[in-house]
């Protein structure tokens, strides 16, 4: 996913759009892989385990992006919008990045 969000920034920037990559979210100890989880399983995971690393978040209140490579239930999709608003950072969209077989 780095790689697509340099790709994403340098393009967005080549076209008149401020844009960086900055790892704001980070999962603490203890967080399990979600697949097999259910959907509550899942949001109930993040809940406790994803947070926002300071030293990777932007100034409070500059808009972001979720990238994320694939959405299935959409908790973390959810979880990290929630995280990021919460720190002060309006999420404007999550896009989902994932490469076709």
């Amino acid at each position: 996913m780095a790689r697509v969000a340099v790709h994403a920034a340098r393009h967005l920037a080549a076209n008149g759009v401020p844009a960086a990559v900055a790892p704001a979210l980070r999962l603490t100890r203890g967080a399990r892989d979600s697949v097999g989880l259910s959907p509550a399983g899942r949001a109930a995971n993040l809940a406790r385990h994803l947070a926002v690393d300071p030293a990777g978040v932007p100034p409070p209140g500059t808009p972001v992006l979720v990238l994320d490579d694939v959405v299935t239930t959409g908790a973390t999709a959810a979880a990290c919008a929630r995280a990021l608003a919460a720190a002060g950072h309006p999420v404007l969209a999550v896009l989902a990045c994932t490469a076709a077989a």
